[in-house]
């Protein structure tokens, strides 16, 4: 069998298709982890914070608010990848099953999540450095 515009349902073309979604469950699965990654690290920060302060209410940089706030960041991006990434899942499953699916290049929700990323880096920098 051969692939034909004609013949949508050949062969070739329904494996592609299986490949095609199971490269878009991986790419799930990897915005589950990498948020899930975010998300520990915004819980551990925020906790190792807060035992910090407890433990000596005299260090520089360290106040319950900043690292309240840090680890709240850090969970909220958190969030918004795995939101982002389901988003994407579903429209990459939608496409997949037209049969008049062609490539259509879309934003990088990668892009703007690691420039969401540097951002929360940045204000982290900024407290630490100038204890705002």
């Amino acid at each position: 069998m051969s692939a034909s515009p004609d013949n949508p349902t050949s062969l070739p073309n329904e494996l592609a298709r299986e490949r095609n979604r199971e490269a878009a469950d991986r790419t799930l699965l990897a915005w589950i982890r990498t948020s899930l990654a975010m998300i520990s690290l915004g819980f551990g920060i925020e906790q190792v914070g807060q035992a910090a302060v407890g433990l000596d209410g005299d260090l520089v940089g360290f106040s319950p608010l900043k690292t309240r706030i840090a680890g709240a960041a850090l969970i909220a991006l958190g969030i918004a990848a795995t939101l982002a990434g389901m988003w994407e899942h579903r429209h990459m499953l939608q496409a997949i099953v037209r049969d008049d699916y062609r490539y259509a290049d879309r934003p990088a929700i990668a892009r703007f999540m690691g420039m969401a990323l540097v951002g929360v880096g940045v204000a982290a920098l900024a407290v630490i450095l100038f204890g705002l």
